[in-house]
């Protein structure tokens, strides 16, 4: 299961009561691996219970669908509100499910899971984090002028996919107006889209490890549905090695716009792609990680700081969370920062 730029900020609970929000809220800040398991665990149960047998497939409904569900929903740590409609919110599911059914889709959660354990299990438990395995790698936001953090974070609770190890600690960018719209006129096209085409960069130096250029760029964006054909969560992407075997991952990328391949050498603010809608993704965005390996699947998320980056926000949440302190060499972003590189 992925996460993407709808998929923890898009569901206002204002009009919901306040024990009833504060419920699912928790919930939707559970990890969705637990969530599966505790239903698959319940139906299994129920199944070899005569008196439930008749409802285990609902046990098993959940377990499959819950997660999905809970994956719209906004917590108090979001930190960045993005409304979208029922309607919308209903295709976003379906078309999870659909993917989630497929061969591909089914291998995908194999691997997720797969690389998950083998991560914990190469780290004894202990894995990365702002105080351990902390990269040496410094980077730079990966595109010019200002873009909108719309997921991500370094804590448990603002984490882009604290569940999914390799996803742990990847940001999700946008362009936005001021207004905070993400696109012009009626959203139906790509093209409408401010981030669309843009430029991206390379973080940091490196050597180009991987790519994937020829997946098509969904064309629905903004509906909720996604891309559930695809065989490449990350869809068009570029994977550059940095020192000390760290790995930025550049993903969800515009198709036939990759500049770069696999031997080549990158500097820091070299153009390598343009932003797209490839692979599992609700809107042009960037997706971006870096991890403790080139495989996607097993590798482990490291905790990146951003050097000579500014950063606005409308409000002041960043103040009542130390570790988002503007006072170190280099800064965490959190969602709901509007980040700008210092080169712009």
């Amino acid at each position: 299961m992925t996460e993407n730029t709808t998929s923890r900020s898009i569901l206002s609970l204002a009009s919901v009561r306040s024990v009833p929000r504060r419920f699912v809220a928790w919930l939707a800040a559970q990890n969705s691996f637990v969530i599966m398991s505790v239903f698959f665990a319940l139906g299994f149960l129920a199944d070899r219970t005569p008196a439930l047998e008749p409802v285990d497939w609902m046990f098993f409904l959940a377990g499959g669908l819950l997660p999905i569900v809970l994956a719209t929903v906004s917590t108090d740590e979001d930190g960045y509100d993005h409304d979208i409609s029922n309607d919308a919110r209903v295709k976003f599911v379906v078309s999870q499910l659909l993917f989630a059914i497929t061969p591909w889709g089914i291998l995908t959660q194999v691997l997720q899971v797969v690389g998950t354990v083998t991560a914990y299990l190469r780290y004894l438990g202990r894995l990365p984090n702002r105080d351990r395995h902390v990269p040496e790698t410094t980077l730079t936001l990966p595109f010019d002028g200002e873009w909108s953090t719309v997921n991500g974070g370094v804590t448990k609770h603002t984490s882009h996919s604290w569940g999914i190890v390799s996803q742990r600690y990847a940001y999700d960018f946008v362009r936005t107006d001021d207004d905070g719209d993400t696109y012009d006129g009626d959203g139906d096209d790509l093209t409408d889209y401010y981030a669309f085409g843009v430029p991206i960069r390379a973080p940091a130096d490196g050597t180009v490890v991987a790519t994937k250029d020829s997946l098509r760029d969904y064309p629905r964006p903004g509906t909720g549905l996604v891309e559930w054909r695809t065989w490449d969560i990350t869809g068009n992407h570029v994977v550059i090695r940095h020192e000390d075997g760290e790995y930025s991952l550049l993903a969800h990328l515009k198709r036939d716009s990759v500049t770069v391949g696999p031997g080549d050498e990158v500097e820091r603010g070299q153009v390598v792609a343009a932003c797209g809608n490839s692979g599992i993704s609700t809107e042009p965005h960037l997706h971006f990680q870096i991890q403790d390996r080139q495989n996607f699947w097993f590798a482990a998320g490291l905790v990146p700081r951003f050097a000579d980056t500014a950063i606005t926000r409308e409000d002041d949440q960043r103040a009542d969370h130390a570790v988002y302190d503007d006072d170190h060499e280099g800064l965490y972003l959190w969602a709901g920062d509007r980040v700008a590189p210092a080169r712009s």
